[in-house]
């Protein structure tokens, strides 16, 4: 029988990440975009150091697993004593 010379998984392939590693979770629908916001602000707000303030994110509209509304704000501040 031959080996076929294309097709099938190969080293290497697919799509590469901007993260160092990454990992699969199962979180509630509902919660999709409140993680996506939060994965954002965290990219959007990775120069904040002890030299510039805190960062707050845009409110997040979602409603809770109970189906309550909810606004979610994200807050990144420097931490004062790292060097």
């Amino acid at each position: 029988m031959e080996k076929k010379q294309h097709g099938g998984a190969r080293p290497g392939a697919g799509r590469k990440t901007k993260y160092e590693n990454t990992v699969v979770i199962r979180v509630p629908e509902k919660y999709r975009d409140a993680i996506k916001a939060l994965i954002t602000h965290l990219d959007d707000t990775e120069h904040v150091d002890k030299y510039y303030a805190a960062e707050e994110s845009k409110p997040v509209y979602m409603r809770s697993l109970k189906d309550k509304k909810q606004n979610i704000i994200f807050r990144t501040e420097p931490l004062k004593n790292e060097v």
